[in-house]
């Protein structure tokens, strides 16, 4: 379900991180962030690209491990945005709201590679017009759920997301509750010196 990334013997606060499209728990991603956030057990949760299982899957291990931060990244952020845990601290780092519309236009259909070895054995995914309807039917059926506390991460320079989606996202996140954080070099892809950013702000 989910990978261990601290002995449990260590006296920690629990943490939980949900990876991007195409990632999983193994990605470099997850060691950067617990290298940074060091005072965390980390736990990071493989998810797939249907919200419905996903989020699902998400709720299930907060409710095992009553974590203190729930952390995700690009869809892993849309995720965390409407996973239930209201008593930990959610973080959401350059999050994917229009994943639908990002599928469409511009990652595209078809079959991918995953990026790292998945903990289900799976290599390859499929993105097509099905998956782009669950995603908005998932976000037309459900709400946000605040966290103890909400901050979200968006880099200025996200080639992924774009300049209108992005200023789309971020009014949308910060009525939903959210403390709005701006990396003003980064990309897309979550660098050391963004989470370093978070680390100074959230903790």
């Amino acid at each position: 379900m989910c990978a261990k990334l601290v002995q449990k013997n260590q006296v920690k606060p629990i943490a939980i991180y949900v990876h991007g499209l195409g990632s999983g728990a193994a990605s470099t991603t997850v060691r950067t962030v617990c290298k940074i956030f060091y005072e965390y057990e980390w736990t990071a949760i493989e998810v797939n690209e249907n919200p419905f299982e996903s989020i699902e899957k998400i709720d299930a291990v907060v409710n095992e491990f009553k974590p203190s931060l729930l952390m995700g990244t690009s869809l892993g952020g849309y995720y965390v945005f409407y996973a239930d845990a209201p008593c930990a601290t959610k973080v959401i780092c350059n999050p994917a709201m229009n994943i639908a519309e990002l599928i469409r236009s511009k990652i595209g259909f078809g079959t991918y590679s995953y990026f790292v070895e998945r903990q289900d054995g799976n290599t390859e995914y499929t993105l097509d017009e099905a998956v782009c309807r669950r995603f908005l039917e998932y976000s037309k059926k459900h709400k946000a759920v605040s966290g103890a506390r909400n901050y979200a991460l968006f880099s200025v320079h996200d080639e992924l997301i774009g300049d209108t989606n992005m200023l789309d996202n971020m009014a949308m996140i910060f009525e939903s509750g959210y403390q709005l954080l701006l990396d003003s070099n980064g990309g897309h892809r979550l660098r050391a010196a963004s989470l370093k950013l978070l680390h100074e702000k959230i903790t």
